[in-house]
């Protein structure tokens, strides 16, 4: 497929609801920040009308259905249905999610077990094209979405994972824009083209636009992509701005195939490994959290989530900086 990386943010939010940046001001910080495109998604209101390019940032329409059973992403297209919804169970929502689908929309489950606005009904069978695995700045509920996706497709459940910075406004002195940063391989960056990007899981996410970049193939196949499974079958990683002490994965289903830890800054590391299992490989990079990290993660988790917290999660041990959607292996 001929085309090249785009960086993006799918989560985002104005004065049209609760964020506190007008529209035209967050156009401007994601044009700083070096973002191709961006999809506001603001609460139950469409701010705005169609898509279009703002000096060549894509701003996409959406909206984030915001009920008390959980949150939903509406890309591309408007609600079909007017606010305030009425959504009770997972029944009601995986009708509305169809009839967004049906309108022309790519949907997206957001941050599914976050502790303060998670789902509180069943979300296995609802009918999504996305899930947001991770959102905004790295913390242990987003583990937790990781967990629930890979264990989809090992279901052999073909559901795209995305970031979104689920941006309202900077935290102290943290940039909040584009954290996480979701980079996608597309021919260009169209609406059209970006959303059929992000569906069909041709997608990387990574903690800022300026950080780690893992680039996975199996042949000519890239992320999204279907490849025979054959004997001698042979995948590649090129990853670049891996920081010390950072551990590279790549997993054929849930067994590690190659592994490989910083000892010091690295500007480029490529590495070949076989393909011995029929069903999907994807790449991560995690980092341990030592006691002095786990115990300011922890403070911030407890400052920033706790109070509002329905299920709180412990302080995990270890957290990703980056990862890649599969290549699936048939």
């Amino acid at each position: 497929m001929q085309g090249k990386w785009y960086k993006g943010d799918t989560h985002m939010h104005t004065t049209n609801s609760d964020g506190k940046l007008r529209l035209y001001q967050l156009i401007d910080r994601c044009k700083a920040a070096g973002l191709d495109w961006i999809i506001v998604t603001d609460h139950n209101k469409n701010t705005i009308p169609q898509s279009y390019s703002s000096d060549g940032l894509t701003v996409i329409q959406g909206q984030e259905i915001t009920v008390h059973a959980g949150h939903v992403n509406i890309w591309g297209a408007k609600v079909p249905d007017e606010p305030p919804y009425e959504i009770p169970d997972a029944d009601a929502y995986a009708a509305i999610m169809r009839r967004c689908s049906d309108a022309g929309a790519t949907v997206c489950l957001n941050h599914p077990f976050c502790s303060q606005c998670g789902f509180r009904v069943p979300i296995d069978a609802l009918p999504a094209d996305c899930v947001e695995v991770w959102n905004t700045i790295q913390h242990s509920d987003n583990v937790r979405n990781l967990d629930w996706w890979v264990a989809q497709l090992k279901a052999g459940r073909r559901l795209a994972a995305v970031g979104g910075s689920d941006f309202h406004s900077d935290i102290a002195f943290l940039n909040m824009i584009a954290m996480p940063t979701t980079v996608t391989f597309a021919k260009d960056n169209s609406p059209a083209e970006i959303l059929a990007s992000l569906r069909a899981g041709r997608s990387v996410v990574t903690n800022k636009p300026d950080t780690s970049m893992i680039e996975l193939t199996v042949g000519e196949a890239i992320l999204g992509d279907t490849v025979p499974f054959a004997a001698g079958l042979v995948g590649k990683c090129r990853v670049t701005k891996l920081l010390p002490g950072f551990e590279l994965k790549v997993f054929n289903n849930d067994r590690v195939v190659y592994s490989h830890k910083a000892k010091r800054y690295e500007a480029l590391h490529e590495a070949a490994f076989p393909v011995t299992e029929r069903g999907f490989l994807r790449a991560q990079i995690d980092f341990r959290l030592g006691a002095g990290l786990k115990r300011a993660v922890g403070y911030a988790e407890h400052k920033y989530l706790a109070p509002r917290c329905e299920t709180p999660a412990p302080t995990a041990d270890a957290l990703f900086w980056a990862f890649t959607n599969p290549i699936w292996i048939e």
